[in-house]
């Protein structure tokens, strides 16, 4: 990934773990929801308010397994945020082992602005597409 916009951490829980001693596929998603939510925790918001009292909502997830993650790994998740359009934004994560900083997850999922108290679609709020258009 060229541009990081946050950098978050995982530690593989037992929780995590699928029948096959490895991380389940199931839990990628967490994943990077986890990362998501620190992500925009670490700028002030959080799924419900981007600015404006406008939340998100997922619409579309892309995965790709790279490596096999076992109990108590740490990991790294990079994200890169990708304004689409007036409306939807990309969340792109590489999820990389700490230990030996090689891939094992990449992904991305799609979000949408969304008004939860009047359950429609809506426009990205100006402050979040600057955000990340011009945070480096």
């Amino acid at each position: 990934m060229d541009k990081i916009h946050f950098s978050g951490k995982y530690k593989v829980g037992i929780g995590d773990i699928n029948y096959g001693g490895h991380l389940g596929n199931d839990k990628a998603l967490i994943i990077f929801h986890d990362a998501r939510i620190q992500m925009l925790n670490h700028f002030g918001l959080s799924e419900l308010n981007i600015g404006e009292n406008k939340g998100i909502i997922m619409v579309d997830a892309q995965l790709k397994y790279l490596r096999q993650v076992s109990l108590h790994d740490r990991l790294i998740i990079e994200i890169f945020v990708e304004i689409e359009n007036t409306k939807k934004f990309v969340v792109h994560y590489e999820v990389k082992d700490l230990d030996s900083n090689k891939s094992v997850i990449s992904g991305s999922t799609g979000m949408l602005c969304f008004d939860y108290s009047d359950q429609k679609v809506k426009q990205i709020p100006e402050s979040f597409v600057r955000l990340f258009s011009e945070y480096k």
